[in-house]
């Protein structure tokens, strides 16, 4: 009999069992975790054929790929993108900055009296 499904939901999370290997190059967490997901018959073939053309596992092929899209992803939304009118008003503030306002003036005296 096939195994049972279960939903992401009704599971428990899934813990790493594993410890940190010391590695110069790139520390790796020794344990794994499982997923699950289902896609189109002819799109694994793609990701089959091109695991093949690599001299990967399937599996391999899947992480590598994964791993460089979360890395990537995550990378793009820290980086602030601004246009050349947008630097140029940047880089004048930091060169030339504008006096401070009454406000600014009043947060640092709070601040002053605050913080001694």
């Amino acid at each position: 009999m096939g195994k049972k499904f279960m939903s992401p939901t009704a599971a428990s999370p899934a813990k790493p069992r594993g410890k940190l290997t010391k590695s110069l190059a790139k520390p790796r967490l020794t344990s794994t975790a499982r997923l699950e997901a289902r896609i189109p018959a002819d799109l694994y073939a793609e990701m089959e054929a091109a695991a093949a053309l690599r001299g990967l596992t399937m599996t391999a092929y899947v992480t590598a790929i994964m791993g460089h899209d979360a890395r990537r992803t995550i990378e793009q939304s820290s980086i602030i993108k601004l246009s050349r009118d947008d630097q140029t008003a940047f880089a004048n503030a930091l060169v030339d900055p504008p006096a401070p306002n009454a406000k600014l003036l009043a947060a640092k005296r709070r601040h002053t009296t605050l913080i001694r």
